[in-house]
């Protein structure tokens, strides 16, 4: 009697763990762990972003109506990053609302940091000709400002990488031999940048 008058038991279903695409190219964007991505990106000094957007183009356009040039919209990515950042978040719909962004403001504040950063630095080849800054002052704002650009490409990486069902970016999370062609330069060309900046700063002070 127990056993017939005992209530059957829930079958509680156990969440199935996620797999992750076979390949990288069967993903709609390009997935790199965020960690790669920041690092790459800043000891190529932003090469590596045009890259970055050139595999996101690539991936997009079978899914896109017109025809576009990948290439183009890469290295001209100021002019595309808003469409990109939209399709990004488009696609990213059923993603809880912490995973997603303001396409419009992150953007924005991209495209903003790109060009400043880029007007600010030939003017600091003539900064000897204004007296109220100089030439390190306009340096160091203009890589802080590269470095600021970083912030839009990384807060997108991480929603396409939930996109892509592959939240930690292990699809490509390790680093290539062309990878560390661009890591070993790029390390040093900054520790010789931030000593001459360094220098310039305490040689001013000493004068």
């Amino acid at each position: 009697m127990n056993e017939l008058n005992a209530k059957p038991e829930k079958n509680i279903a156990q969440p199935e763990t996620q797999k992750l695409p076979a390949d990288e190219n069967e993903t709609p964007f390009f997935p790199v762990a965020e960690g790669k991505f920041i690092t790459l990106y800043i000891l190529s000094f932003g090469l590596y972003g045009i890259y970055w957007f050139y595999q996101h183009w690539k991936r997009q356009k079978p899914m896109m109506d017109k025809k576009i040039y990948p290439l183009l919209r890469a290295i001209f990515s100021i002019f595309f990053t808003h469409s990109l950042f939209k399709r990004i978040n488009q696609q990213a719909t059923h993603l809880p609302q912490q995973h997603k962004f303001n396409t419009n403001a992150l953007a924005t504040f991209f495209v903003a940091t790109i060009i400043l950063s880029h007007v600010i630095e030939p003017v600091s080849m003539g900064a000897d000709m204004i007296q109220s800054m100089t030439s390190q002052t306009f340096i160091t704002v203009s890589l802080v400002l590269f470095l600021l650009s970083t912030y839009p490409l990384v807060k997108a990486q991480a929603t396409i990488n939930r996109i892509n069902n592959d939240m930690l970016g292990l699809l490509n999370h390790k680093y290539s031999v062309w990878n560390y062609l661009i890591i070993v330069p790029g390390t040093i060309f900054w520790l010789l940048l931030v000593m001459g900046i360094l220098a310039g700063i305490i040689g001013v002070e000493i004068q």
